[in-house]
């Protein structure tokens, strides 16, 4: 025991040592399985998974506050080529809303998965997953403030958006030209829709009735899609002009890669209390985010399947988080909240954000047939 345990210590930090644009992100990442990893789809022990998170982000800075709600379903729904084997499918739903401008980011997609059991028992599981969706981004151009419309007579803006060529400079783009920009010049809304696919592995074991490993490398943006709100874009179409070698993930007319790592292992430290650190790490484009977590698990009332939660955690050069969760029998919630330590702390007073989320598995089971039988007594 002694050594699996420090073989899957080396595992756990070779995730965390192996990496170097931030994407959408929580703090309680795994508390939304399917934006985290595709191949989480499936990936638990029951009928159905439904799930829902909210996180709010500096609302100290007036109106230029973040909100990102997002809410999952997903079930393991057949056998695969082997008894040990099943599929699962998924679909989730997420909507990121920030600044005064309102820019919205809405996801939405399926996601499938095959878990590969390398045992019999089940023990160690292997799993690929995929996921395709469609992303829309949208403002509200009328409310952008430019620098050239600040009026130092009046110590006000002007008002925006009276110019074309001012809705231009906002945006980099030449009107609606071309099948990603779409501008509405009644309501100011400007939105571009783009086809978003992702893939992920996933490996998980149980090492014993309590001590679990897992760990997974998630793709974002495999298809590197066109993000502009302008001329070109839609997301679908080839990349223009390629460079011979260059695979022109750099531009900045298309979302980059994200490579997403995450690991965690949980472990008795006795009857009642458990441990279990998280790491993850995303890169994109250069820039990187990491997430240490250290988790505790108290056992309340084992008898009513009652445990209670608590945590701290670091995103690196971001925040420190305050980390808590409650499980009772197939029902987990969980809050966390972000002290902003950032050189962004002054203007919010180091309210970071917080967030709640949780999820409920269904156990929906046939219940077996017995067949009567007489029991003879043995003499």
């Amino acid at each position: 025991m002694k050594l699996v345990r420090t073989l899957h210590f080396f595992l756990f930090f070779a995730v965390l040592g192996s990496l170097q644009a931030q994407d959408l992100h929580y703090t309680l990442f795994n508390m939304s399985p399917l934006s985290l990893n595709p191949a989480n789809t499936g990936a638990f022990l029951g009928t159905v998974r439904v799930g829902g998170i909210y996180r709010g982000q500096w609302w100290a800075v007036g109106d230029r506050g973040y909100n990102t709600p997002g809410g999952y379903v997903d079930a393991p729904i057949i056998r695969g080529f082997r008894d040990q084997d099943w599929v699962g499918v998924g679909a989730y739903i997420l909507q990121d809303r920030s600044g005064s401008i309102r820019f919205t980011t809405r996801s939405n997609g399926l996601s499938g998965a095959y878990h590969l059991g390398l045992d019999k028992k089940g023990a160690s599981v292997l799993t690929l997953g995929v996921q395709i969706g469609s992303i829309t981004r949208s403002l509200r151009s009328s409310d952008i403030l430019l620098g050239s419309s600040w009026d130092a007579a009046n110590g006000t803006f002007a008002e925006y958006g009276s110019t074309m060529e001012a809705q231009d400079a906002a945006i980099g783009a030449g009107g609606n030209t071309g099948g990603g920009g779409n501008m509405d010049l009644n309501d100011n809304d400007i939105s571009n829709s783009y086809l978003d696919i992702r893939a992920g592995l996933l490996f998980k074991q149980k090492i014993d009735d309590f001590d679990n490993f897992e760990a997974g490398v998630a793709f974002g943006h495999l298809n590197v899609p066109d993000y502009t709100f302008g001329s070109g874009g839609g997301g679908m179409g080839p990349i223009p002009n390629p460079t011979p070698g260059d695979n022109n993930t750099e531009s900045s007319d298309r979302q980059p890669m994200l490579i997403t790592t995450h690991a965690r292992y949980e472990w008795a430290l006795n009857n009642k209390w458990s441990a279990a650190p998280t790491v993850m790490w995303q890169t994109m484009r250069g820039q990187h985010e990491i997430n240490l977590q250290a988790w505790a698990g108290y056992d309340l009332k084992p008898e009513d399947q009652i445990k209670v939660h608590m945590g701290l955690g670091y995103r690196v050069g971001d925040a420190a988080k305050i980390l808590a969760g409650l499980d009772y029998k197939d029902l987990r919630v969980a809050a966390a909240f972000d002290l902003n330590v950032s050189q962004y702390r002054t203007a919010t007073d180091f309210q970071g954000a917080f967030e709640i989320a949780a999820f409920y598995i269904f156990k929906i089971y046939k219940e077996p047939e017995i067949k009567p039988a007489i029991l003879c007594p043995k003499f």
